[in-house]
């Protein structure tokens, strides 16, 4: 069971014995009780708590005071606001000053235990996002060279110690993986590795013809063709000491392969238009999402090549394979564009997150950042309706099953008496403005009333 520590603040004893009895059953071993909202503030420092439940009404200090208070001093802690009364203003002013929900009394065992469940998914993603943030910033012990690599994983945690160990040395790296993966991250956090003084330079291959590719390589005499008139280094030229990251190598013409194996086997080459090899010292990194293998028995790339190319093989997995990093990634990557637009960075809606974690990403981490830069440019870091979530999810074909987030229960139950008209209407109004995260114009949308209407059913 977890030990993320969780505080429970009542001023009725017997409802947070009630809420004891139930922590004990179930298994979690950290956590605080109290009754007195100006003893928890007495011993707040000492205290690192994941989850925090917050009564509304108390001596003292009410819930929405409290809420300030540790939402202040604890940015990552999950708070919820419970409540004998189902008040919808109150809880749309708690939600949008820091409460992760409104829970109402009396709760039962499900919905507590979900709500435990949600705040301390919450909570650490909110922690693995701070680690984030001190990678980018040097601030933590891991290899800087893996900063912009935002991963969780085992797998990838494995091609990370894999690049720390043939980093140093001078042979060839072959980076192979689906389109989107990231190949040229690890072909950076190779160079960055290895010590090298020079630097890395990329060329896309597939985007050169064999002569362009000569040119850009290996350079050019005065002379040389029609137009060449000085002379061109070429981009071995420029890498001395450091590194080349030739990408989509599997789309390298017979001639160019032949060329390019004299580098790796001699560490020379010849510029165009000149009978005189010259040396070089840049290591060279590929990089392909084509089965080389392949291409070798289809007779369509060198064998000694592949070999010579393959000395180190660094395979990434494809997003997949590593689900546990499309949360953390999501996250990231709806922070940054967030920022992008100069917005206050805001938690991920749930809708959103639940449908990326079913999706299998053909497009791998490419896909997740596009998917993830689109939603921010039409909504921004606004409230977003189920109808328009599934609109956009369907838009970047992504399958849009019934999400759970949607799963509100509309049977409402009672107890006692009957319901009234007017309580039952207060009810669908909470419902909506649950669905709609507060945004009255959506909610009276989803009500079939005009804005002026529930502003004027709120105030009654």
């Amino acid at each position: 069971m977890s030990g993320e520590m969780i505080v429970i603040v009542d001023d009725e004893p017997v409802i947070t014995k009630s809420y004891e009895i139930y922590l004990r059953k179930v298994g979690y071993k950290q956590y605080r009780l109290y009754n007195d909202p100006l003893m928890l503030m007495e011993e707040i420092h000492s205290l690192m708590p994941a989850v925090i439940f917050l009564d509304l009404r108390m001596p003292g200090m009410d819930g929405e005071q409290l809420l300030e208070e540790v939402t202040g001093m604890f940015r990552n802690a999950s708070v919820f606001i419970v409540s004998g009364t189902e008040d919808v203003e109150t809880a749309v002013r708690c939600i949008k000053n820091g409460a992760l929900d409104y829970l109402v009394k009396p709760i039962n065992k499900e919905r507590f235990q979900t709500a435990i469940i949600k705040g301390l998914e919450i909570y650490r993603i909110k922690n693995e996002l701070v680690s984030v943030k001190e990678k980018l910033s040097g601030g933590s012990a891991v290899n800087p060279a893996f900063k912009s690599i935002i991963t969780r994983s085992s797998l990838m945690e494995r091609v990370q110690r894999y690049v720390e160990a043939v980093a140093s040395g001078d042979a060839p790296v072959l980076v192979t993986g689906e389109t989107g993966t990231g190949k040229e991250l690890i072909a950076e956090a190779v160079h960055k590795c290895s010590g090298r003084k020079g630097e890395l330079i990329p060329v896309n291959v597939s985007a050169l013809d064999e002569n362009m590719f000569n040119d850009t390589l290996f350079g050019h005499k005065k002379g040389a063709f029609t137009g060449a008139d000085k002379d061109r280094a070429g981009l071995l030229a420029s890498a001395d000491m450091g590194t080349v990251f030739l990408d989509e190598i599997g789309d390298l013409s017979d001639q160019t392969q032949v060329k390019l194996l004299r580098v790796l086997q001699n560490n020379e080459y010849l510029p165009v238009g000149s009978d005189k090899p010259r040396k070089t010292t840049a290591r060279i990194i590929a990089a392909t999402n084509a089965d080389l293998k392949q291409k070798v028995s289809d007779g369509a790339f060198r064998q000694d090549l592949y070999y010579r190319l393959a000395a180190h093989t660094i395979k990434i997995p494809p997003l997949r394979d590593r689900r546990e990093d499309i949360e953390l990634l999501l996250h990231y990557f709806y922070e940054k564009h967030l920022l992008g637009f100069s917005l206050e960075p805001e938690c991920v809606p749930l809708g959103l997150i639940e449908a990326l974690k079913k999706h299998d990403f053909p497009g791998n981490v490419r896909e997740l950042e596009a998917v993830v830069a689109d939603y921010v440019i039409m909504f921004k870091n606004t409230c977003v309706t189920t109808a328009e979530l599934k609109q956009f999810l369907q838009e970047h074909h992504i399958k849009v099953s019934r999400l759970k987030s949607e799963r509100y229960n509309t049977a409402f139950e009672y107890s006692g008496e009957f319901p009234t008209f007017k309580e039952m209407e207060m009810r669908l109004i909470k419902e909506a403005l649950r669905r709609t995260d507060g945004n009255q114009s959506r909610a009276a949308s989803l009500l079939g009333i005009s804005r002026q209407a529930l502003n004027k059913r709120l105030n009654s």
